[in-house]
Order: C-alpha cells, then sequence, then structure tokens
C-alpha cells in the first residue's frame, strides 16, 4: 500500500470513528498525523480494534509542548 493510499485509509478510518480522534496526534507545523504514544491496546473496549487499526494507518508521534514533530521542533530551533 503506498503512503499516500495508507493515509486516505487512516483518515477514512478515523472519520468512521470519530471516538479515536483523541488519540491522533497532529504536528502544528507540518500537519504530519500519527496516534498519540501513551495510546493503550484497547481505546473503545477490550475486545476492540481500534487501536490495532490505527496503528495499522499511522506511526506513533510525539509533539512537544508547542505541539510540533521532533523535525519540526529541530528545524525551528535551527533558525535561531
Amino acid at each position: 500500500m503506498s503512503k499516500i493510499n495508507r493515509r486516505n485509509a487512516g483518515s477514512s478510518y478515523i472519520d468512521s470513528f470519530p471516538v479515536c480522534k483523541k488519540w491522533i496526534n497532529e504536528c502544528a507545523c507540518c500537519h504530519r498525523k500519527g496516534y498519540k504514544p501513551e495510546m493503550p491496546d484497547h481505546i473503545v473496549g477490550e475486545l476492540s480494534f481500534a487501536a490495532v487499526q490505527i496503528k495499522k494507518h499511522y506511526s506513533v508521534l510525539s509533539l512537544n509542548e508547542y505541539g510540533l514533530c521532533e523535525v519540526c521542533a529541530k528545524l525551528n530551533n535551527k533558525d535561531k
């Protein structure tokens, strides 16, 4: 599956199950999306596969206190 199709499938999944949106991070600068590192294995219910589906379509994405991913934070610090 190409990267673009993977993104579209991930967005479609999140749109279908809006309760999962709270586990998605988005960088304030580059708008890359990924799941929160603290996301548990079962986010909707014990028998739910929602976390598995999110991990299938997204990678982990940590944000700093300004809402920036690691790459954008490093680039932002280079400008100073």
